[in-house]
């Protein structure tokens, strides 16, 4: 079975800058600055903001294929 050529093509999806867990990350730094959670969750709140704006799809930069 073969891939079809439309599946080959790079994706012109952009993603925006916030997704799910760096929510949660913002969500959790709400509750540090309004000391409504432990410190506790401060590595927690680190790591999702960190995993959160990290793993953004960016697009592909044209002129660095070349």
């Amino acid at each position: 079975m073969k891939i079809p050529e439309s599946w080959k093509a790079e994706s012109t999806h952009i993603t925006p800058g916030v997704n799910t867990i760096s929510l949660i990350g913002l969500s959790l730094l709400w509750g540090h600055m309004l000391n409504l959670i432990s410190l506790w969750f401060l590595p927690l709140t680190i790591v999702s903001l960190l995993a959160g704006f990290g793993n953004e799809i960016r697009r592909r930069d044209q002129n660095a294929q070349q």
